[in-house]
C-alpha cells in the first residue's frame, strides 16, 4: 500500500499526480501541448449591486448580465451584500448600483470612490423608475420608501457623483439631468430574452382565437399594483382613471381581464363574474400566462405625468413579442405604438377599429410582432449596449451601439 493508500482501492488509478510521493511509472507531462485555458481569462469583469430580484432587477441587470456571461462577452457578478474588502475590486472594471437609496448605501459608495484611487473602477447607477419624490404619484404604493429627506438627499448625492447613469428612455434622461446636474446619462432600452418570450407567437392561433371570441373579444391588462391607489390616497384616481369608466360601460361587449392588479371600481364586477382577475405569476411563467390569456388585445392605462413619461415601452414589446396588439396612451412612453388614445372615448374607438375584421386584426398582429423583433436582447447590437455602458467611458468614441 502506498503512502496515500489508494493502490489497494478497486478501480483506483495505479499512479498519483506528479510531485506526490509513492509514484511508480507516472506519466510525463507533454510540454508541447497548449496550456489549459483559464475560464474567463481576458474578459472584463463587472459587479452589480442589486436593489431587487423582481422585474426591474431582471430586465435591467440580471437578464443582460446572464447573456453577457453566456456569450462570453464579459464576466458579471451580482450581490445585495456590501463587500468591503478592497482586494475584491482589484480585477473589477465596473461597479454598477441599481436604484440604491439609503444613507448607508451612499456612504458605502463614497468609500468605493475613495478606493478607486487604487483600483480605477468605473462606478455607475442604474434606475428605471423616477426616484424623485415630487414626481412619484401619491397613488403609487412604493412612494413611502422614497419620501424621507434623508433618502432623497442620499439619492441625489449618489446620482451627482456617478461616472454614468443609465435610464430607459429619452424623457427620463432629460429629467435626470435636470434634477441632478449630472449630464453623464445614457439611455439603454429594455429588451426581451428570446428564450423567455420567443416561443409563443403563432399568427394562425391568434386569428383562430379572434374568430372564436368575435362576439365578445378578450381584452387584458398585465400591470403591477403600483398603478392602483390601494391605500385610497387619491380617492382611487390612479393610472386607471382615464379608462376605468369606459371599461365598466363596455363590460357586456368585451371580456375584461386583469392580471396582477385591478382598479377598485371594477371589484364588484370581478366578484360577480362579469370581469376576471388573475393573480400575478412568477417571472419565468409570465410570457406563458400572457399567451394563455386568450386575449385579442392588451392595453396600458397611465395618467400623463412625469413618472409615467419616464417609463419604458415594456408593455408594448411584451405584447408585440406574442403578436398581440397593445392599445396605449398617447404619451412619450408609447410614442411608437400603432394603437393610441388620448381620452376614454378614444380608447374604446381604437379597440373597435382594431377588432373591425379579421384582415385588420391579422395585420395588426403582424405589425406588433415586427416592432417587437427590434427588441431582442440576444441580438448583438442590443446586448452590446449593456456591454458598452459597463466597459467604455461616457461619451467614448469606442461606443458603436450606444449613442
Amino acid at each position: 500500500m502506498s503512502h496515500y493508500g489508494i493502490q489497494n482501492i478497486p478501480g483506483a488509478p495505479q499512479y498519483l499526480p506528479p510531485g506526490i510521493p509513492g509514484i511508480v511509472n507516472a506519466p510525463q507531462v507533454n510540454k508541447s501541448l497548449p496550456a489549459l485555458e483559464v475560464p474567463g481569462e481576458g474578459l472584463k469583469r463587472a459587479l452589480n449591486y442589486l436593489a431587487d430580484y423582481g422585474g426591474c432587477g431582471y430586465y435591467r441587470c440580471m437578464a443582460p448580465n446572464l447573456l453577457l456571461n453566456l456569450y462570453q462577452k464579459a464576466i458579471i457578478t451580482e450581490s445585495t451584500a456590501m463587500i468591503f474588502d478592497p482586494r475584491f475590486y482589484q480585477s473589477v472594471s465596473t461597479i454598477k448600483f441599481q436604484r440604491q437609496a439609503t444613507p448607508h448605501q451612499r456612504d458605502f459608495i463614497k468609500q468605493l470612490f475613495d478606493l478607486r484611487k487604487q483600483t480605477n473602477n468605473k462606478i455607475m447607477y442604474e434606475v428605471d423608475d423616477v426616484v424623485f419624490i415630487e414626481d412619484i404619484p401619491l397613488y403609487n404604493r412604493n412612494r413611502d420608501a422614497f419620501q424621507s429627506k434623508e433618502i432623497q438627499d442620499a439619492i441625489k448625492d449618489m446620482l451627482s457623483m456617478m461616472d454614468e447613469i443609465t435610464v430607459t428612455c429619452d424623457y427620463f434622461k432629460d429629467l435626470m439631468i435636470e434634477k441632478t446636474g449630472n449630464k453623464k446619462v445614457t439611455v439603454v432600452p429594455n429588451y426581451l430574452m428570446k428564450w423567455w418570450f420567443d416561443r409563443y407567437y403563432n399568427l394562425g392561433d391568434l386569428v383562430k382565437k379572434y374568430e372564436k371570441n368575435k362576439k365578445k373579444p378578450v381584452i387584458a391588462i398585465f400591470a403591477s399594483g403600483t398603478h392602483v391607489d390601494v391605500a385610497n390616497r387619491t380617492n382611487h384616481q390612479d393610472d386607471f382613471a382615464p379608462t376605468v369608466k369606459h371599461i365598466i360601460r363596455t363590460r357586456q361587449s368585451y371580456e375584461w381581464h386583469f392580471y396582477g392588479s385591478y382598479p377598485f371600481a371594477v371589484r364588484e364586477y370581478i366578484q360577480n363574474g362579469q370581469m376576471k382577475f388573475v393573480p400575478w405569476v412568477d417571472l419565468p411563467k409570465f410570457p406563458e400566462a400572457m399567451a394563455n390569456s386568450g386575449a385579442q388585445l392588451t392595453f396600458a392605462s397611465l395618467q400623463d405625468n412625469n413618472f409615467n413619461r419616464c417609463k419604458s415601452n415594456i408593455k408594448l414589446i411584451e405584447a408585440g413579442a406574442l403578436g398581440i396588439p397593445c392599445v396605449c396612451p398617447d404619451m412619450p412612453t408609447y410614442k411608437d405604438a400603432i394603437l393610441k388614445y388620448k381620452t376614454g372615448d378614444e380608447f374604446i374607438d381604437v379597440i373597435q377599429t382594431a377588432l373591425k375584421n379579421q384582415t385588420v386584426y391579422a395585420d395588426l398582429c403582424k405589425k406588433s410582432r415586427a416592432y417587437a423583433d427590434n427588441f431582442w436582447l440576444d441580438d448583438e447590437p442590443n446586448l452590446m449596449k449593456y456591454y458598452e455602458a459597463y466597459f467604455t467611458p461616457f461619451g467614448s468614441k469606442e461606443r458603436k451601439f450606444l449613442t
